[in-house]
């Protein structure tokens, strides 16, 4: 699963990313060196005229249709495999898909009998496009949005670390992941081929652990053990 990404991009750089020029009612974003679910998120989409628009959104899916919002804390990823059928995800993967960027991701890995996180990005140190879904849930005053990311079967080298890799879509891919007429066969395939990078990973200090430890330092390579790669599988 991916439990924890970082986004740290700013306006100027999210609209020369998408090409999007329209601006939420949002004076800046933080920036989430270890962001988690419940917090809020850039994410870009399709407007109602079939514009792409930058959003903020609520990270753990409310599907429309749920009583009880608590229900997103648990559904904070959507498998490839299953995306189009699990009653949780599969009116959002028909309707409602969009794009959250980040600069990378952390995951999980058990060596020497305790769990080691490791942080993953781009080679290039650009942001990466992770395909995803979003929800409006409207049982309150305000109408709730929020997202899940997609993940896939990890690349033969990532596996090293863990099983599962977030569906990341190359920029080719972005227009028939947004389209709301794209097939769902095409759909499918798009995330259920691992992006294959190249990528750069690393060991960080358990700190991330923290949610509370939301500083640049946690991106660190750790100290307390050395694991550093160059991963591109073209």
């Amino acid at each position: 699963m991916c439990g924890r990404f970082t986004q740290q991009l700013s306006w100027a750089e999210l609209h020369e990313l998408y090409s999007v020029y329209t601006v939420p009612h949002v004076s800046s974003l933080p920036a989430r060196f270890n962001g988690a679910p419940t917090q809020e998120f850039a994410a870009c989409r399709l407007n109602e005229s079939g514009n792409r628009e930058i959003s903020i959104l609520r990270w753990g899916l409310i599907p429309f249709w749920s009583k009880d919002p608590s229900i997103g804390s648990r559904l904070i990823n959507a498998r490839a495999e299953t995306v189009h059928s699990k009653p949780s995800f599969r009116a959002a993967f028909r309707q409602r898909r969009c794009l959250v960027p980040a600069n990378g991701w952390f995951e999980w890995s058990s060596v020497a009998g305790r769990k080691q996180p490791y942080f993953i990005a781009s080679e290039s140190s650009g942001p990466l496009s992770i395909a995803a879904l979003w929800e409006s849930w409207d049982k309150d005053e305000e109408p709730l949005e929020t997202f899940t990311l997609i993940t896939t079967q990890a690349t033969s080298e990532l596996s090293k670390i863990h099983h599962r890799q977030p569906a990341i879509l190359s920029s080719n891919d972005w227009d028939l992941w947004l389209d709301p007429n794209s097939s769902a066969t095409s759909l499918l395939d798009l995330v259920q081929t691992p992006y294959r990078g190249p990528y750069l990973y690393h060991a960080v200090s358990t700190r991330v652990n923290n949610v509370r430890n939301n500083t640049k330092e946690i991106l660190e390579p750790s100290s307390e053990r050395g694991l550093f790669g160059s991963i591109d599988q073209d």
